[in-house]
């Protein structure tokens, strides 16, 4: 897929999951106890922006991308990655997160467009993290979606 076309749609994924976190959000849906709610979610996502900004170029330059060869610790940086992330938003409203998200995901879209080419094609880090953002993106709206239904 072209950069240009990968980007935008990049860009609409987080727009629907913003819509999706803001229509839930509207029918009075929220966090509770340890489940997110949508400003969590959007929060977790922003976080994960911010990192992926800055350290894209990094990697894109040779930079071995930062992962765990073992699942279970894998899986216990990204927790407390999140719960990092969720407790910085501290008391921010709905709207002030979906700013810091869309402010995140337009600096790495501006970062993305700033590779050289063979930085962004299928198999790099960067091409590849772009593509399974659509994805994740995608796991958050069923997420929200359930919370309709809880």
């Amino acid at each position: 897929m072209p950069q240009e076309q990968l980007l935008q749609k990049f860009a609409d994924a987080y727009e629907q999951t913003i819509a999706a976190a803001t229509e839930a959000t509207q029918r009075g849906i929220t966090g509770k106890a340890n489940k997110w709610g949508p400003r969590e979610i959007i929060a977790h996502l922003a976080g994960w922006e911010v990192l992926a900004a800055q350290r894209i170029p990094y990697i894109a330059a040779g930079m071995a991308p930062f992962a765990e060869s073992d699942e279970q610790r894998q899986s216990i940086m990204d927790n407390a990655l999140n719960a990092m992330m969720v407790t910085m938003i501290g008391d921010q409203s709905f709207e002030q997160v979906c700013g810091i998200l869309r402010h995140a995901y337009q600096d790495t879209i501006a970062m993305l467009r700033k590779l050289d080419e063979k930085s962004f094609q299928p198999g790099t880090y960067a091409y590849e993290r772009t593509v399974d953002v659509l994805d994740h993106c995608k796991e958050h709206i069923d997420q929200i979606s359930a919370l309709h239904h809880s």
